[in-house]
């Protein structure tokens, strides 16, 4: 009896192995059961299960080649996006000077309104100190005379003509918008010699020391900052004027003198921006 159980169920599976129960596969468009085939022998069950490891091998591989592809072109357009907002800062950057320079205008031009006009008196040309100091020299401009203070200071009142607005932001427009860097330095060597008591002059100046220090020119771009420290000690540019002062001796390679624009900057004028950035030049010079 025991020996008739065993022969049954060795028949059952070699019955079943021969001839697999049919298997649905849902997967399929239209939701049939599809019949998995029947295999001849051991060989062929495993050559066909070869086939299904090498299919499946070879679209894990043709997937990984489109992920990495995905990651390459992410890539690409991070560094893309990373490009664009960095254009986007330098154009909010601009259009913030710009709005900086329309605020000061009004402010000057608000306070040109309230001042009662009195007869023109005869000055002194304010070019006369600044083409006597001699170029390069931080000595001269550090023992500036303390009573170019006091006629900068009224100069730096001195009303605009609508004009003179005009003419300036001409020149600006030609650096800010239109980018015509050869053609802005007339423009402003113009102004300057047209409205030479503008109380634009300072920021004219130190433009043209900017344009010339681009261009290389550096004798020139001296020029135009020490004018700007010696003659418009009052002005916001004057601080500004003695750090690229500074910067250039640094090019220069006269540690001494860039040493002593730094700290005229620092002990002259302690809460302006540029004051931080030569303490911390003072430290490694």
């Amino acid at each position: 009896m025991k020996k008739s159980l065993v022969t049954a169920l060795s028949v059952i599976s070699i019955a079943s192995w021969a001839d697999p129960a049919p298997v649905a596969d849902l997967s399929r468009a239209g939701g049939g059961a599809i019949q998995t085939p029947k295999y001849a022998s051991t060989a062929d069950r495993i050559a066909a299960l070869e086939r299904i490891v090498e299919a499946r091998a070879n679209a894990q591989v043709a997937m990984q080649q489109q992920v990495s592809a995905l990651l390459d072109e992410v890539s690409e357009l991070r560094g893309i996006t990373e490009m664009h907002s960095y254009k986007l800062e330098e154009i909010l950057q601009q259009q913030r000077n710009i709005y900086q320079e329309i605020d000061r205008r009004m402010g000057a031009g608000a306070s040109s309104g309230s001042t009662p006009t009195t007869p023109t008196q005869p000055t002194s040309t304010p070019t006369t100190s600044a083409e006597q100091a001699p170029i390069g020299n931080p000595a001269a401009v550090v023992n500036a005379d303390p009573a170019a203070e006091t006629t900068d200071a009224g100069g730096a009142e001195a009303s605009s003509s609508p004009s003179e607005s005009d003419a300036y932001e001409s020149a600006v427009n030609l650096v800010l918008k239109d980018r015509a860097y050869d053609a802005a330095i007339p423009a402003f060597e113009n102004f300057v010699r047209t409205y030479p008591d503008s109380s634009y002059a300072p920021n004219s100046y130190y433009w043209l020391g900017q344009l010339f220090f681009t261009k290389n020119e550096l004798l020139k771009a001296k020029a135009q900052f020490e004018r700007v420290v010696a003659q418009y000690p009052q002005s916001a540019k004057a601080a500004d004027s003695l750090s690229k002062l500074g910067q250039l001796a640094e090019r220069e390679g006269d540690t001494a003198a860039a040493k002593q624009f730094y700290q005229l900057l620092v002990s002259k004028y302690p809460q302006a921006k540029p004051a931080k950035a030569a303490k911390a030049k003072l430290e490694t010079l």
